[in-house]
């Protein structure tokens, strides 16, 4: 060959893009919408199936609120303080609401053992159940064990919770009991059963709290009233063997004693001074010879009578002494009177004066014996104190143990006989009524949101399975019209195009690359280009089927995207692949290449379109035969292998040309309609196998 047709003879490649447009998904809809309706429908069907086996539900709530108010009767807040109500303790009375032994409690009440809807071992009768299937279908489920009223009774509680729902309502302090079951009345019955169960476990709890402080306070109280016992012994004992005697108001005899001593020394020192004072006045006044002037003198009845008589004589005298003179015997007798009165003033003075010191000396001696009294008190005071330093201590205790067991008597009179006083600190605020219409399941919701899940679920499939390639669902209707005795295998089906005979198809992909048939010619393309120098011939089963417009899309497609490509007109008796590009009627062709008179250059042509190259014969040929067993034409075929990547022949109808195409090619690819006749296709692939055409692949075109 005298022509170069290597990577610099072919234009430019363009950059590959396999995006996946609007057309690609609307084409994968169109190809795959039997996959998309069957899973659709399946999985409203299973949803259906599901959906009628799982049983009716009613449910019921009951609220309670948790109450602070107190009992005014008796103070319980100090055997059990009052309930918080802040979120997290509310939370913690919904943990208590659907705690399995509250459950237990209610299950046993209501003899709930016995009902089939909660023990799974009244419906099986010997026969293995639906979670059994579960537990066998999932490997890591634990191994099933003997059957135990244990196991039973788990069972039941765990569809007892499973069919209860305890949650807050809102930012109250109010919480929802809700419970559901196939009958409505058992909804209601169950959730205000377990509303009261909860509020009477509050009051049981209470009252065993209280009882058990009664229990407690009974015994303490037992052992302090042993040690008020021992304690009051020990001080008796004490003070016997300490001689302390104390008055009725429990103050020391000995205190009392040494407080009138002092009293009466206080008051006898007084005395003594007043005395002295008066002793001592007195002496003055005699030692001044004015004994007279002495109170207690003036004072004396004796004395004053004598004065009196001294009166009567002064006035005697002072009447005499006018009529008579000094020296007479009247005025002599008088003076000698005067005189004897002042003897006797003077005697009763100094014996008034002798009385008083008498008087001061008792008040003397006086004061000498309570001084004395006083100082033998206050010896026995000083020992009597340290013998009390010991008893204030024993009566320190006593009085301690005392005080604690007047506390635990007034405690224990405080909670004895409570229990009927005992009121929850929550409280039913609304009771669960009996349903009127079932809570679950939704049916018609669930049913209607299959729909659309069904849905998604057959896109994805859709879309997975053009990913991966699958088989489209019509192709199974294509090959049912073949024989099914024959022991040749099926063609592969390679594509699904449209039927077409118009070349403007072929122009069409150059200007649309992401419409829908320009992506359905890029994936064939995918499935036939296997590796460079590649050579497939497209032939058809008697009628054309669009299989020369194919040929030129394809040759168009695998140029865009940069591969050196030439298109190879083999249908010599009816040339159009040239006329279709745009070339006419050329004068040479390839019978003139193979004769040898035209070089390879001159007779190969560049598509204007999309720069693959182009090989056409000039005329019909006679004798088609005779080019395709020339040794030129498998030298051409040859340096096309080692110099391209892809070489597309348009081959003749399948009995024509095939015995010397399915040697000179490495695919044949039979373009078929998808109405044809099941004669004709068993004719066509008859013949490919008959020509050594082993595996066949296969382009339906509607």
């Amino acid at each position: 060959m005298a022509i170069d047709i290597s990577a610099s003879a072919f234009a430019p490649p363009a950059p590959a893009t396999a995006s996946f447009g609007v057309g690609d998904f609307l084409r994968v809809l169109d190809e795959r919408r039997s996959l998309i309706r069957n899973i659709t429908l399946g999985v409203a069907a299973l949803t259906l199936a599901v959906l009628l086996y799982l049983p009716t539900l009613y449910s019921s709530s009951a609220v309670i609120m948790l109450d602070q108010r107190k009992n005014n009767v008796a103070d319980l807040s100090s055997v059990l303080s009052a309930l918080p109500t802040d979120p997290s303790s509310v939370q913690n009375q919904i943990q208590v609401l659907s705690s399995r032994d509250l459950a237990q409690r209610v299950i046993g009440k209501l003899k709930l053992y016995d009902d089939p809807e909660f023990n799974p071992a009244l419906n099986r009768n010997g026969a293995p159940g639906i979670r059994d299937f579960v537990r066998w279908l999932n490997p890591a489920s634990p191994p099933p064990r003997s059957a135990s009223a244990d196991l039973e009774r788990d069972e039941i509680v765990d569809t007892f919770l499973n069919r209860l729902d305890v949650s807050a309502l809102g930012l109250s302090t109010s919480i929802t009991v809700t419970f559901a079951s196939r009958d409505p009345e058992k909804a209601a019955l169950i959730a205000n059963t377990l509303a009261d169960a909860y509020t009477e476990d509050q009051i049981d709890i209470k009252v065993a709290a209280a009882r058990k402080a009664t229990q407690w306070l009974t015994d303490r109280m037992g052992q302090l009233a042993q040690q008020v016992q021992a304690g009051e012994s020990a001080v008796a004992q004490y003070k016997a063997a300490h001689d302390l005697v104390e008055s009725a108001q429990g103050n020391s005899l000995v205190d009392q004693q040494l407080v009138a001593i002092n009293a009466q020394l206080i008051e006898a020192q007084s005395d003594l001074a007043e005395k002295k004072a008066t002793y001592d006045h007195v002496q003055a006044l005699l030692r001044s010879g004015n004994a007279a002037d002495i109170s207690q003198v003036v004072s004396s009845a004796l004395i004053v009578q004598l004065r009196t008589q001294e009166a009567d004589l002064i006035r005697q005298e002072a009447d005499l002494s006018t009529r008579y003179g000094r020296n007479h015997p009247k005025m002599l007798a008088i003076q000698t009177q005067k005189r004897d009165l002042e003897s006797k003033v003077t005697q009763e003075a100094a014996r008034i004066a002798g009385s008083i010191a008498n008087d001061l000396a008792v008040a003397h001696a006086h004061v000498d014996s309570i001084a004395a009294s006083l100082a033998r008190v206050e010896k026995h005071a000083a020992s009597d104190d340290i013998a009390r330093v010991k008893l204030n201590a024993l009566e320190a205790n006593l009085a301690s143990t005392r005080a604690m067991y007047e506390s635990f008597v007034t405690r224990l009179r405080a909670t004895q006989d409570q229990d009927d006083l005992q009121n929850p600190e929550a409280r039913i605020i609304s009771r669960a009524p009996i349903p009127t219409a079932p809570s679950s399941p939704k049916r018609l919701l669930f049913f209607a949101a299959s729909l659309p899940a069904g849905l998604m679920l057959g896109l994805l499939a859709a879309l997975l399975a053009e990913r991966f390639q699958a088989p489209l669902p019509r192709q199974g209707r294509f090959f049912e019209r073949l024989a099914p005795a024959q022991a040749r295998p099926f063609p592969a089906l390679l594509g699904e195009l449209p039927a077409t005979s118009d070349f403007r198809a072929a122009d069409f992909v150059v200007d649309n690359p992401g419409a829908r048939y320009s992506q359905a010619l890029s994936f064939l393309l995918d499935r036939i280009a296997r590796r460079p120098g590649w050579i497939v011939s497209l032939t058809a089963p008697g009628s054309d089927a669009g299989k020369s417009v194919i040929a030129l899309s394809l040759a168009r497609v695998a140029a865009s995207r940069g591969l050196r490509t030439v298109l190879l007109d083999g249908n010599f008796n009816q040339p159009v692949i040239a006329r279709a590009a745009g070339f006419g009627t050329a004068p040479d062709g390839i019978a003139e290449l193979l004769g040898g008179s035209l070089p390879l250059s001159r007779v190969l042509s560049r598509d204007p379109r999309s720069g693959a190259f182009l090989l056409s014969a000039a005329r019909p040929a006679a004798v088609a035969q005779q080019l395709w067993t020339s040794p030129k034409m498998a030298e051409l075929l040859s340096y096309f292998r080692r110099n391209c990547d892809l070489v597309i022949v348009d081959g003749a109808p399948a009995m024509a040309d095939m015995p010397f195409l399915g040697r000179l090619c490495d695919q044949v690819v039979l373009v078929a309609q998808a109405r044809a006749s099941q004669a004709v296709l068993e004719h066509a692939l008859h013949a490919l196998h008959a020509f050594g055409v082993a595996q066949p692949g296969l382009v339906i075109t509607r």
